[in-house]
């Protein structure tokens, strides 16, 4: 009857609302930053470890532009692309950006971005899976940063020095070996150590 209906469709609504309910409980908990944007670049998802690497509550980002708002201005184009692509159902794996945060440093953030659909299957949004990867990229950065300081050290040091590979091919040569020999890095670098008759005229 009637009665035996309604009461179906109301026990389906309620497991509908349990796992809507459960679905939001596992972004808000994930130990991974989620958030999602609507149609129009707006913010309508945002879990408890995207607070936590950015410091904006959700309260200060529902509803503002992300690629805008939050996203470094060389980014952003990149960033809408990305989104884009999404919501038309093209989803993107690994995209390396960087958020601003409240304090004003950039996070580092490696995303999967998938597209968000309603019931009949029509995209509403984007949904977006991150992983803070912000000290690996300084861990980077630092590599980088020594590895530069290491090759100005050496290019400006007071005394020569020579550089072989495993091939016994020149890798480094520095400015003071260039004014002993007369020969500049460009023109000795690749060469075999041994087939350079000039190493021994600088050292003769």
């Amino acid at each position: 009857g009637v009665g035996q209906d309604i009461t179906e469709l109301n026990r389906e609504k309620a497991e509908l609302t349990r796992i809507a309910n459960d679905l939001t409980r596992l972004i808000d908990y994930a130990n991974a930053p989620i958030f999602g944007v609507d149609q129009t670049g707006r913010v309508n998802e945002w879990n408890r470890k995207a607070v936590e690497i950015t410091g904006f509550e959700k309260a200060d980002v529902l509803g503002r532009v992300l690629a805008e708002d939050f996203i470094t201005p060389e980014f952003r184009d990149s960033v809408k692309q990305v989104l884009d692509n999404a919501l038309e159902g093209k989803g993107t794996d690994n995209f390396e950006f960087p958020l601003f945060s409240q304090s004003g440093k950039k996070v580092e953030v490696l995303l999967n971005a998938t597209t968000r659909v309603d019931a009949n299957g029509h995209p509403i949004g984007v949904i977006g899976v991150g992983q803070d990867i912000t000290e690996r990229k300084d861990a980077e950065e630092e590599v980088i940063r020594l590895a530069s300081d290491l090759q100005r050290l050496i290019d400006s040091a007071n005394a020569p020095i020579l550089g072989v590979d495993q091939a016994g091919r020149v890798s480094e040569w520095n400015s003071n070996l260039s004014t002993i020999t007369g020969y500049s890095k460009q023109e000795v670098l690749g060469l075999r150590l041994e087939e350079c008759r000039f190493v021994d005229e600088a050292n003769s």
